[in-house]
């Protein structure tokens, strides 16, 4: 989940934008974009897969930046969960 201070830029809306340094970006499946999150549906392999999402600041504050995860459809001893925090937006 996204804090509240993003909103997600949706890739089918927008032109792709020229940014150089987002490096071996994998092409999911399918996508699924909500208000406070997206997902990603893939196959998983064993494979590195990168994935990248744009998001707009809409406000200013001190926000809790939540786990990113990954769970498989079919096997629940296949997850990961990494990363949050804290983010300061001035």
């Amino acid at each position: 989940m996204l804090p509240a201070a993003f909103e997600i830029e949706n890739p089918r809306l927008n032109e792709d934008r020229n940014m150089t340094w987002i490096k071996n970006a994998s092409t999911p499946e399918n996508f699924d974009i909500r208000d406070d999150r997206i997902n990603f549906y893939i196959s998983a392999d064993s494979t590195e897969k990168t994935f990248y999402c744009l998001v707009r600041v809409v406000s200013r504050g001190k926000f809790i930046l939540g786990l990113v995860s990954a769970d498989a459809m079919y096997n629940g001893d296949y997850r990961s969960y990494g990363g949050g925090g804290y983010l300061v937006v001035e």
